[in-house]
């Protein structure tokens, strides 16, 4: 039988609040989602250099959201890091990359709950979300982004 009156470093107990990593601050304090661009024979970047870069030519960065190279939850950093700083109207290819990318495929009660940090929604947000295609959601679900949305 495992001893369990101590609880172990790193894990969350009754007494200790959970972490959200998906808030402003956490993605400012932990840059584990930046991309590898060594990997890719390019030179590392910072988070303000990168936010940049996928702004600046999302066609070009457009891999380091795919859901297919790393988890969603890296990738969902990624994407809340690039929203948090675009601006629209300059920024609304990037936004809209995002929205019917990374966000459409990770739409989901979960991915609405870890949103619900970034209320109300800055007009990028709410640009990059409304390009999420929700016809075959459960309504439920539609209603819910619906409501965030008009917040």
């Amino acid at each position: 039988m495992k001893n369990r009156s101590k609880p172990r470093p790193g894990k969350h107990t009754a007494d200790t609040p959970a972490v959200d990593t998906f808030t402003r601050s956490a993605l400012a304090s932990d840059l584990t989602w930046l991309p590898d661009t060594m990997a890719v024979g390019k030179p590392p970047l910072t988070a303000e250099a990168y936010v940049e870069a996928y702004l600046a030519d999302p066609g070009e960065w457009y891999w380091t959201t795919l859901l297919l190279h790393d988890p969603s939850e890296i990738v969902l950093k990624r994407v809340l890091a690039i929203i948090d700083q675009a601006q629209l109207p300059g920024h609304e290819q990037a936004l809209g990359q995002l929205g019917a990318g990374p966000l459409e495929d990770m739409i989901s009660e979960e991915l609405l709950d870890r949103l619900q940090h970034w209320l109300p929604f800055t007009p990028a947000m709410r640009h990059a979300l409304s390009q999420v295609r929700m016809s075959s959601e459960p309504p439920v679900l539609q209603q819910r982004l619906k409501a965030m949305l008009s917040r």
